[in-house]
């Protein structure tokens, strides 16, 4: 079986090479977007989805499946993605999704939705729910001066 220890948005995830311990750079919690964007459009935006796995029982090897979905305030889901996590050889398993634009079309409190399934299931368990504050900061309209 196969537990989650964490998951967080930053805009950078850094490996060590030689100790495999992970650096969160700027976690993020709130996006603050200067204007509106334009129907259809992604949000151009760089950041990583980090995930840590560990087994549940360290002395019991385990296999299963991340599903990281992208929800907009109303609850649609905006896009889905699926990794292995293989904890057969090792205690911990750490996942990075890397972004490079969302689909935003409101303001609101989004979430990146985090489920799992081990690999002798066949049904998906949500283990979190990360939230992603977006804020629309348009400029005040001006009056016409005289």
């Amino acid at each position: 079986m196969i537990t989650h220890i964490w998951t967080v948005l930053c805009s950078r995830a850094v490996i060590d090479r030689d100790s495999n311990n992970c650096s969160l750079q700027n976690v993020i919690e709130q996006l603050n977007i200067k204007k509106k964007p334009e129907p259809e459009a992604m949000l151009v935006i760089a950041f990583d989805v980090v995930t840590l796995w560990s087994r549940t029982n360290p002395g019991v090897p385990g296999r299963g499946r991340e599903r990281l979905t992208f929800l907009s305030p109303s609850g649609t889901e905006l896009g889905s993605f699926e990794i292995s996590i293989d904890l057969s050889n090792t205690k911990r398993f750490r996942s990075q999704v890397r972004f490079e634009g969302l689909p935003v079309r409101e303001p609101g409190l989004y979430s990146f939705r985090v489920d799992l399934q081990n690999d002798s299931e066949t049904e998906w368990y949500q283990v979190a729910a990360i939230p992603l504050e977006i804020t629309f900061e348009l400029p005040e309209p001006t009056s016409p001066s005289f």
